[in-house]
């Protein structure tokens, strides 16, 4: 195998390598996205739940209208509190959690997208050289034919002057 060719095979290898970086780079951005839009539905979800927590608590002052709560209606209202808060509680811890990982895939892609730009300068200089091989081979081609048509176009004597 020849210098070109190897270049050339070398050549084939950076640009699978390339493709599968851009593949690994893709998969990682779809997954950075789909964190994003967890975290979003858990601080909607969250804004939800207060909006109806905030209804709730103003049923419960109208139906009230100044009278103390019954004990039954006291007890539910701190049994709705303590779930509120609870639920608040988790949503909090959940949406630390999705957004370390967020955090993490971020980093992750920007490490994809460092990788993916280091084998796309590979595969340009690896170009540039081998279209500079292949220039070197045709100005070569090209002087060999036309030393083969001088010596063509003007035989030399044979046997004397």
């Amino acid at each position: 195998m020849n210098p070109r060719q190897q270049l050339e095979r070398l050549l084939a290898l950076r640009e699978r390598r390339q493709r599968r970086a851009e593949a690994a780079l893709a998969e990682q951005r779809r997954q950075c996205r789909a964190e994003a839009e967890r975290i979003a539905r858990l601080d909607a979800e969250r804004a939800t739940q207060c909006r109806n927590f905030d209804r709730q608590e103003r049923e419960w002052f109208d139906t009230a209208q100044g009278a103390p709560l019954s004990a039954q209606a006291l007890e539910q209202a701190r049994q709705d509190i303590d779930g509120h808060y609870q639920r608040q509680a988790e949503l909090d811890a959940q949406r630390r959690t999705a957004d370390r990982e967020h955090q993490r895939q971020l980093a992750e892609c920007d490490r994809r997208a460092s990788e993916w730009a280091q084998r796309v300068r590979a595969r340009q200089a690896l170009e540039t050289l081998l279209e500079r091989k292949r220039g070197g081979e045709r100005r070569a081609d090209e002087g060999r034919a036309e030393l083969e048509l001088e010596d063509i176009a003007s035989p030399t004597p044979r046997g004397g002057r």
